[in-house]
């Protein structure tokens, strides 16, 4: 026999070999939960899985679901081990080696998570959270042209670069020619992801430090601004695989980190639901209370327990600003001034840089006809939020009413330099400006040019409003 056969027939029995080992080696038994310090609801749904896994030994699918119920609840080392077990019976769902990696990764075991992660992609490739994941493991592995090949892969599959998906994308890259010290390819790649998705705190944040890397301070300054505001916001990436996780969770904690993540979407009944049940069975809870509170500023559906949940908080935590603040803001919408300006007030004694606590007092005081004190209190709330545009025009605005149009004209003028989104609105500020400082022609210019702003934005209620306002006016000055 050629060396070569003898060679080629070694190689098969020797896969042949390992392939037997590999089916013969026994499956480790289904892992026992270790719940100390879990409260009843997780500690029945943990219970729960496991009995159900080890009545169906195997079963991948009963294996996977414990999985997932160890994960919702972070138990992720027995998680893990669930996951390979269900691995070892059911080796092509591509679920139980994408939530394997998923576990690995906060426990630092990020070459296992790795290994997990391409396993999972070799089944379902275009899994965009996957590939992800994988660019995530590879930056944080140092394998930094790896990572930039996985991000730009998923680019290559979402031509346009916008949405959720693109946005995270280049987020990653752009994390990858930072650490390279590529800071111009960076600060574009930072700028596209914010275009992508226009309230991300992480690409604002990224895009302000390789533009402070080039030395582009004022732009830096912007924002840093930028990703304070939007600091707790990231693109939500479509994600099913972990969206079952996410519904298998259950307890008084886990219940809280869905009212938080329901809160950052804007799903004000699902924050109500879970903060009711939480409250039913933890009558003290605080994160609860507070969005209760918080729900109460523009709902009446708490106004008959305003009172008691606001006593409850305060009872719990009487230091903390937002307790007042809330409470004030709900009880401003009741019509209760007096009572509403004491509770902002003290929160503004607790926070004294709480721009929240800073406008709801302007607003109030302004709607009780206080216009001194209202705009200290803008100008207060402007102090701690510079940047936001909404507060120097209601700043401008009550100027302007008072007679003190110079003053708002000369923080007016610069703006309109600089801010097309608000262009129109601004112009109309600066000829109302100028009308009150008795400079009729500069004030007709500029409400002329206003004018013709909204008639090409189509808001003829406005133009209405505006044209009224001309009629007014002297023909000469």
């Amino acid at each position: 026999m050629k060396r070569s056969a003898i060679l080629t027939v070694s190689i098969l029995a020797g896969l042949l070999a390992a392939w037997f080992t590999s089916r013969s080696r026994p499956i480790p038994p289904v892992p026992t939960p270790s719940l100390e310090g879990a409260d009843a609801d997780v500690r029945n749904a943990v219970l729960m899985a496991y009995q159900q896994a080890v009545a169906a030994p195997d079963s991948g699918q009963a294996s996977g679901h414990l999985g997932m119920v160890l994960q919702a609840h972070t138990f992720y080392q027995q998680a893990a081990l669930s996951f390979e077990r269900a691995i070892r019976l059911d080796p092509k769902e591509f679920a139980w080696r994408y939530d394997l990696a998923l576990t690995l990764q906060p426990m630092s075991r990020l070459e296992e998570a790795l290994d997990a992660i391409s396993a999972a992609l070799r089944i379902r490739p275009d899994y965009a959270p996957a590939v992800l994941t994988k660019g995530e493991l590879l930056f944080q592995l140092g394998r930094f042209q790896k990572s930039a090949a996985a991000y730009e892969s998923l680019l290559a599959q979402t031509p346009g670069s916008t949405g959720p998906v693109s946005a995270a994308a280049l987020y990653g890259l752009a994390r990858v020619k930072y650490a390279q010290q590529d800071l111009p390819t960076a600060e574009d790649l930072y700028r596209r992801a914010c275009q992508a998705y226009p309230t991300f705190g992480a690409a604002y944040y990224g895009l302000a430090s390789a533009q402070r890397g080039l030395r582009q301070e004022a732009e830096a300054t912007k924002n840093f601004e930028l990703a304070a505001r939007y600091r707790d916001d990231r693109p939500p990436v479509p994600n099913p695989v972990l969206d079952q996780v996410s519904a298998l969770i259950t307890g008084a904690n886990s219940r809280m980190e869905l009212a938080d993540q329901a809160l950052k979407k804007g799903n004000a009944e699902q924050v109500a639901r879970l903060s009711e049940e939480t409250l039913q069975r933890q009558p003290d809870n605080f994160d609860a209370l507070m969005n209760l509170l918080l729900l109460a500023q523009s709902s009446n559906r708490y106004d008959d327990r305003l009172d008691s949940l606001f006593a409850a908080a305060r009872r719990i935590s009487p230091q903390v600003p937002n307790v007042y603040n809330y409470y004030g803001v709900a009880l401003a919408r009741q019509g209760k001034y007096d009572a509403a300006a004491a509770a902002l007030r003290k929160s503004i004694e607790l926070d004294p840089d709480s721009g929240q606590a800073h406008l709801w007092l302007a607003k109030l005081l302004d709607r009780q006809n206080r216009p001194a004190e209202a705009i200290e209190q803008y100008q207060r709330a402007l102090a701690a939020d510079p940047s936001n545009r909404g507060l120097q025009m209601e700043l401008w605005r009550i100027l302007i009413v008072q007679g003190r149009g110079r003053e708002a004209l000369s923080q007016l003028l610069p703006a309109l330099q600089t801010d097309d989104s608000h262009k129109s609105f601004l112009t109309l500020l600066a000829g109302e400006a100028y009308l009150s400082t008795g400079d009729v022609g500069s004030a007709r210019q500029y409400l002329e040019q206003a004018r013709g702003l909204v008639q090409t934005e189509g808001r003829p209620d406005l133009v209405a409003q505006i044209e009224q306002e001309l009629k007014r006016l002297p023909l000469h000055r």
